[in-house]
């Protein structure tokens, strides 16, 4: 019987690391995902709003590094059109640079903006656009990291001519 009864501990003793090492490959495998990038579905990665006695500035951050090339109209109106242009744009920032997206405009602050948007699928595009609820004097300033833009906004009976 001593026979059988070491067979049955040393068959157990296997079965038992067995499960174990599948158990630790099941676990591991559910905690590390193998191979993962960090995915960034956004070209807006943070708008942020500064109000100030004559108007207000936004400040725009982008995931990937963007140009400004011109905005329209050139100093006034009620809807701001900045034309874009990306510096470097990988196969995996290709898919979602001709989309759209828009920021949360904060109703606290209450701003004359309805709406900030970037339009990636317009034609000559893309383009960041806001929308204003009166005509509003602006300047648009590239950042000096080209991932950022900062747009000046005043009311046009506001400022000094």
């Amino acid at each position: 019987m001593g026979n059988r009864d070491e067979i049955y501990l040393g068959t157990r003793a296997r079965l038992q690391r067995y499960v174990l090492l599948v158990w630790l490959t099941v676990g591991l495998w559910f905690a590390v995902p193998l191979g993962a990038e960090p995915v960034r579905n956004r070209i807006l990665t943070d708008v942020t709003f500064n109000v100030g006695e004559q108007g207000f500035t936004v400040d725009v951050a982008f995931s990937l590094p963007i140009r400004y090339l011109r905005h329209f109209p050139p100093e006034q109106g009620e809807t701001l059109q900045i034309r874009l242009g990306p510096l470097a744009v990988s196969d995996v920032d290709a898919g979602y640079l001709h989309g759209r997206e828009s920021a949360r405009i904060p109703r606290d602050l209450a701003l004359p903006l309805l709406d900030l948007s970037y339009e990636g699928d317009l034609p000559g595009g893309p383009y960041l656009t806001l929308r204003f609820t009166e005509p509003m004097r602006f300047t648009v300033q590239q950042g000096v990291d080209f991932r950022s833009l900062t747009i000046t906004v005043e009311r046009i009976g506001d400022s000094a001519d």
